[in-house]
């Protein structure tokens, strides 16, 4: 399959790259630096330059089959908001060249109001006030997902990323956020972000992932 993953030289971008690279994947990456990938550069088609940037975008999704969205996200007013921009470029590009395969990464917490699978001081401190402005870049993102009628995916991972190896074992569930579930390690998003990449039966949901 021929895949592009926009936000290749992020943490759990990096993944997504090699993750792809190792399922035999033909994989271009957009990137604003190259030298980012570091190795993985050698076994990816390259395209310099910013999600926001429309015609770049449009470069980077022409012939490809499918595309992997992991952006960063806006953490405090007046950052550009990349998430929903962003992603809207890419759906347009999608549509402009009838690529059908998207799956985007979203957050868990991204309910509107309360969330009863959250922690207190979360719900309460940091969603409203650290994080305020990053959710609602992620909220623009998915409504954009969910009006595209693309053939796409939403992954809601835990609040709490972590970086350490995957270890499998992990939920995943239609919804915002699961009972309990705080953590994930980027590698158990990455790797099932490939697997609903490969296997489509969630096409048109957003799911939960945590453990």
């Amino acid at each position: 399959m021929k895949v592009v993953v926009i936000g290749a030289t992020g943490r759990t971008g990096r993944l997504l790259v090699a993750g792809a690279l190792e399922r035999g994947h033909a994989v271009t990456a957009l990137v604003r630096a190259p030298d980012k990938l570091g190795a993985l550069r050698e076994g990816v088609s390259v395209v310099q330059g910013d999600v926001l940037d429309g015609g770049v975008v449009s470069d980077a999704v022409d012939g490809q089959d499918a595309a992997l969205v992991a952006l960063g996200v806006a953490m405090k007013k007046g950052d550009p908001s990349v998430n929903a921009q962003g992603t809207l470029n890419v759906i347009r590009s999608m549509q402009r060249y009838r690529v059908r395969r998207l799956v985007v990464l979203s957050a868990g917490g991204t309910q509107p109001g309360p969330d009863p699978n959250l922690p207190w001081a979360f719900e309460r401190i940091v969603k409203p006030f650290v994080l305020k402005h990053a959710y609602a870049d992620l909220r623009r993102m998915e409504t954009s997902v969910r009006q595209s009628e693309l053939d796409w995916t939403i992954v809601r991972a835990a609040a709490g990323l972590t970086d350490g190896p995957a270890r499998g074992g992990y939920r995943a569930e239609p919804g915002y956020s699961l009972p309990g579930g705080t953590k994930i390690a980027r590698a158990d998003v990455a790797a099932f972000m490939l697997d609903e990449l490969e296997r489509r039966s969630n096409v048109g949901h957003a799911l939960a992932v945590a453990y």
